[in-house]
């Protein structure tokens, strides 16, 4: 008869750990803490790309950053920048770019059905089918307030320019999109696809810290962007058949807000985007000293996104080239 051969003692070590593994996790779940949201934070953790782990693993709540130089494209910081992640309204930063290029800002566009594609539950800049306004209204209207409605209509407007004749509404849309994911690749966005001008989730929707800077910077080297992006309001005049409104829409990026207790000096855009599936982001830039900063920050949380973002444009101009 065969003798059993006893665990050895790595082996009982090895055991015993997977033990106290199994109690903590069970313990974890037993008090309400969500264990994917666990491994979550402990991948973030061990294995966040960096090349400054001490700002990457200090008061950064985000995710995912990333720190450039305007100016001259310079890397001045990134926290997994090649992480893809949901980029929410930051979307619309590749909308805006591509409605700048390809619409006269003064030129009449007509509101349509589009608009009733948007969920309730969605952000809104209450645009009506039949209301006349600018095309730079139009674009104000999506990025200030983050309205969906007006994304839907630029992309289907803009669609329509290149459709064939007698295209739908929806096809002019999905034209729009692949319109969206052509200029990406232009941009060297490498690690971003687009499956709709809003940002709202989708699994094949992403996009990372970098390729959102990239895309900021080319987005920012345009005049009616810039001008756009770094109003803290905005009056939209909305003419229908039967009357004019004139509505107000308010700009989501605190740092340009001056009572809003995130104001930051020399801030001069870009967006802010949020989902369940996102978290708070915002791509942000300014202007000091004669030197300009775009910072990233995806997958924040509601109160530490200003703070990120505070953070990121200062290491950025404690680190650009003088």
């Amino acid at each position: 008869m065969k003798n059993k051969t006893k665990p050895s003692f790595k082996w009982k070590r090895l055991i015993g750990a997977l033990f106290i593994l199994g109690g903590l996790l069970f313990v974890l779940e037993e008090i309400g803490v969500p264990l994917r949201g666990v491994y979550a934070r402990i991948q973030d953790q061990v294995f966040v790309s960096s090349n400054n782990k001490e700002l990457a693993f200090g008061s950064l709540e985000a995710s995912a950053a990333f720190v450039m130089d305007a100016d001259n494209g310079d890397v001045l910081f990134y926290k997994n920048e090649n992480k893809p992640l949901p980029p929410a309204s930051t979307t619309k930063i590749m909308t805006a770019l591509l409605a700048v290029e390809q619409a006269d800002p003064v030129e009449g566009v007509i509101v349509g059905s589009e608009v009733n594609w948007t969920a309730p539950d969605e952000s809104k800049a209450g645009l009506a089918p039949g209301q006349l306004l600018t095309w730079r209204e139009l674009i104000s209207a999506m990025m200030l307030p983050s309205g969906n409605d007006a994304a839907r209509t630029i992309a289907v407007q803009i669609g329509m320019k290149h459709a064939p004749a007698g295209s739908t509404r929806q096809q002019a849309y999905d034209l729009f999109v692949n319109q969206m994911n052509k200029k990406a690749a232009e941009l060297g966005m490498t690690n971003t696809q687009f499956t709709n001008p809003h940002g709202m989730p989708s699994q094949d929707h992403y996009s990372t810290a970098k390729d959102l800077a990239v895309l900021a910077r080319a987005a920012m080297g345009n005049e009616i962007f810039r001008q756009i992006v770094m109003e803290p309001e905005a009056s939209l005049s909305l003419t229908s058949d039967d009357n004019q409104v004139e509505k107000m829409v308010y700009n989501r990026n605190l740092l340009l807000q001056l009572d809003s207790g995130h104001f930051y000096e020399g801030a001069n855009g870009i967006k802010t985007g949020y989902t369940d599936q996102a978290g708070y982001c915002l791509v942000s830039s300014a202007n000091r000293n004669g030197h300009k900063v775009i910072a990233v920050a995806l997958h924040s949380t509601k109160d530490q996104i200003w703070s990120d973002s505070h953070t990121l444009l200062n290491y950025g101009f404690a680190h650009v080239s003088s």
